[in-house]
């Protein structure tokens, strides 16, 4: 009995060791993902009216750090699309309110820590902690009742935000894996360049896509 022990001890070890080599150290996959938008300011004039939908498409990245599983480090390549509607009112007699949309695209850039379980099942879960920075490649508002028009003139080039999320990875073939989870992007910086009012465009997102 101590023989056949033996050899299963050692069969199930060096099937631990060839699993551990087959782990892909870099991952490349594709990701869409809907996200709401919402303006906060400490201008009292300038205001949020209420949230505004967008989306992020692109390319994303997860490298493994060192020999461990289940750190990566994830980035990738984004255009994202994000808006927000607003509300500015004049210091007049009659308080008159102004109601506005605008939508800014910037390609962007995320950087972030990504921290995976062990697979459960077919099931991985993850959380992240990062930065997201995006430059801005388009800009553009209207007026309640009017056209859109090009904003970019007044608005700051650079999105820098602090960016929180978890999820999960479903294995379904191979090393093909879905990918499902909830972002929050918090801005540090102004949507609005230094002689407009100071305001950050947050947003908090659905991820959905596919590693492969």
């Amino acid at each position: 009995m101590k023989k056949p022990a033996a050899l299963l001890t050692i069969a199930l070890v060096c099937a631990s060791h060839l699993n551990a080599q087959d782990e892909k150290a870099v991952r490349l996959g594709l990701e869409i993902c809907p996200n709401i938008g919402l303006l906060s300011s400490d201008d009292k004039t300038y205001t949020s009216d209420g949230s505004k939908i967008g989306f992020r498409f692109g390319l994303l990245g997860d490298f493994r750090l060192g020999a461990n599983a289940n750190y990566f480090f994830s980035t990738g390549l984004f255009l994202n699309n994000i808006g927000a509607n607003t509300k500015t009112t004049l210091a007049d007699s009659a308080k008159t309110v102004f109601k506005a949309e605008s939508k800014y695209q910037y390609v962007e850039l995320p950087i972030t820590v990504k921290l995976k379980t062990n697979e459960i099942g077919y099931m991985t879960y993850f959380g992240q902690i990062g930065f997201d920075a995006g430059v801005r490649v388009a800009a553009k508002g209207k007026l309640e009742g009017g056209d859109y028009e090009d904003i970019g003139e007044g608005a700051n080039i650079l999105r820098i935000a602090l960016a929180v999320g978890g999820g999960f990875e479903y294995n379904f073939s191979g090393n093909t894996s879905a990918i499902v989870g909830v972002k929050y992007s918090n801005a540090f910086t102004s949507v609005n360049d230094s002689d407009g009012p100071k305001a950050k465009l947050h947003y908090v997102e659905l991820t959905v896509g596919a590693l492969f």
